[in-house]
């Protein structure tokens, strides 16, 4: 007998912590990122502004796919985004067992409503359905088995320029301290400067604050690289047993190339594997528009993997969206 597929989109607010605990149980039993978890989900919606649902897809009673959506008013329009629409949430979609069903059952099943338009961001993590090959626009990110040993993804993945660089940070003195929440401030205050320096915007303390007291230490880490005692960069690590990410760099202004970074992510990698996850993700490689770091992070993988955004619009949106905009200008 055909079992009948039910997509209920639930506000967060709305969602019990039973409820809670088993989406999160689902994500990762199913291949599901951080980035898809109720309490990250909830505290980037609250620092973003955004009224935040689950869309849980059942069959007889059984949930077979989660995803979360995060939906912003513009007047009578209705944005919705599977992440919160910046670089915070790199990935989202939908997260489901393929055992179940197939991506285009979840995509066609969506409606946005009248006034509702859908941006779709994928996970890298599952088999690329066609329509997000023929319809979605092509990121990239690139990943490191962490099943290899330090030693298999030392020759395998790093290149031998950034194996280079390693042997040079270690030979002039570079230390790598890992830390938790004590070590908040010290990355803050680099990370604010960073981002200054770039023309950026930095969200607040109380942001990562957050994020440190509700994943650390499973799930979320800060690592510092100091000559002598001055710190020169930092990095957070941020991810759960199926994929560990780069998640969040910085560094400081006017210091040497001793090779930091590179010893910077060959700890952290080490540190990913250590705690049992499947994958190192380099967390998004933006070749035109980020070249410098683009070619950083290919130093340490040498397979490129596609994710995509697709959009989902109603023919009334796009009309009400032109007058919108037309208005405005």
């Amino acid at each position: 007998m055909h079992k009948s597929l039910n997509i209920i989109k639930k506000s967060f607010i709305d969602l019990t912590e039973h409820q809670k605990e088993e989406i999160d149980q689902f994500i990762d039993c199913n291949n599901g990122l951080v980035f898809h978890y109720t309490k990250l989900n909830e505290i980037v919606s609250e620092f973003n502004k955004t009224e935040l649902f689950y869309l849980v897809a059942y069959k007889e009673n059984l949930i077979i796919g989660i995803c979360p959506l995060h939906c912003i008013r513009k007047g009578f329009l209705r944005l919705n985004y599977t992440n919160n629409g910046n670089y915070e949430i790199p990935y989202g979609g939908w997260v489901f067992n393929i055992n179940q069903i197939k991506f285009k059952e979840l995509w066609d099943s969506l409606s946005v409503g009248l006034l509702g338009s859908l941006t779709y961001h994928s996970s890298f993590i599952y088999d690329i359905p066609e329509i997000l090959k023929k319809k979605g626009k092509k990121f990239e990110t690139g990943t490191i088995d962490l099943f290899q040993t330090n030693e298999a993804i030392w020759q395998n993945n790093i290149n031998p320029k950034k194996r280079n660089k390693i042997r040079k940070a270690e030979k002039s003195g570079i230390s790598i301290k890992n830390y938790g929440k004590e070590g908040l401030i010290i990355y803050y205050n680099l990370l604010k400067d960073f981002r200054e320096r770039a023309g950026l915007s930095v969200t607040s303390y109380n942001y990562y604050e957050k994020l440190m007291n509700n994943y650390f230490p499973e799930k979320v880490l800060i690592l510092i690289s100091y000559l002598e005692e001055r710190p020169l960069t930092g990095v957070v690590i941020l991810g759960n047993k199926n994929v560990m990410h780069y998640w969040h760099g910085a560094s400081a202004n006017d210091i040497p190339n001793l090779g930091q970074g590179e010893l910077l992510q060959w700890e952290a990698i080490k540190w990913a594997k250590k705690q049992g996850s499947r994958y190192y993700d380099l967390c998004v490689i933006e070749q035109e528009r980020l070249p410098a770091i683009a070619q950083f992070k290919m130093g340490f993988t040498r397979e490129l993997i596609p994710f995509y955004c697709l959009h989902k619009k109603t023919l009334f949106f796009r009309g009400i969206n032109r007058i919108k905009n037309a208005l405005s200008n």
